[in-house]
């Protein structure tokens, strides 16, 4: 089954050619190579996975009957908050995984706990000025996404609250389950509101277009720079 995102992660084929190449002529540390071939093939399993889960979340929410929703307890709602956590783990871990293969790029050790932020903190203390750290910076959505992904660890989500869309715009209407986020994750149940993001499936697919719009333009930086540089590491 072909993952369609790949048209907005072009860069993915370009940076494995590379690799490739320079290991096979000699201008790659074997390590280092090997460490590649370890983190980007989980990165884009955890990107696939997490579109498994968008597709799969999509499918429940607009194809399930309004009976069927009402019982919260029921198999319509295990599936969509399984879907929920697949994604946001998935699409987490997707960005955590990007940092290893930043640092492994640039020779740098993968010692400790590495999530997203840490090549960032990394690079800026051992190549201060590096042209790649104004694209490891933290974008504004991710503390959120975190604060979520987090929560999810150990709790649900959403509410039993949920309202039905219906769009007549084509020959037959089409009805779609609509449930919201919380604004604060971490609150107490009755004192979450639900106002800031109010469709968990549009939340959803925004932001995995954000994290393959981050993959795609760090790859794209440093494809650019190992081509130039004729080495790995940087």
């Amino acid at each position: 089954m072909p993952f369609r995102p790949y048209h907005r992660f072009p860069n993915r084929t370009k940076l494995d050619r590379i690799v490739r190449d320079l290991r096979a002529s000699g201008h790659a540390t074997s390590t280092l190579s090997e460490d590649f071939y370890r983190y980007h093939p989980a990165m884009i399993h955890k990107l696939r996975s997490a579109k498994y889960n968008l597709d799969r979340l999509k499918e429940r929410l607009t194809t399930t009957n309004t009976q069927d929703a009402a019982d919260t307890t029921g198999e319509f709602m295990f599936e969509v908050n399984m879907s929920i956590d697949g994604f946001f783990y998935n699409a987490g871990s997707a960005l955590d995984i990007l940092a290893r293969v930043v640092l492994t790029v640039f020779g740098q050790p993968l010692t400790g706990r590495i999530y997203f932020e840490t090549a960032h903190t990394r690079l800026a203390q051992s190549r201060p000025g590096d042209p790649i750290l104004a694209r490891l910076k933290s974008p504004a959505w991710r503390q959120q996404f975190s604060e979520y992904r987090n929560t999810l660890t150990h709790e649900l989500i959403l509410a039993s609250r949920y309202h039905i869309d219906i769009d007549n715009t084509g020959p037959e209407p089409i009805h779609q389950i609509v449930f919201p986020l919380p604004d604060r994750p971490r609150a107490r149940p009755a004192d979450r509101s639900f106002r800031q993001y109010p469709n968990v499936l549009d939340y959803a697919a925004k932001h995995f277009r954000r994290i393959l719009t981050v993959a795609n333009t760090v790859y794209g930086n440093i494809a650019c720079r190992l081509e130039a540089n004729g080495s790995l590491p940087l």
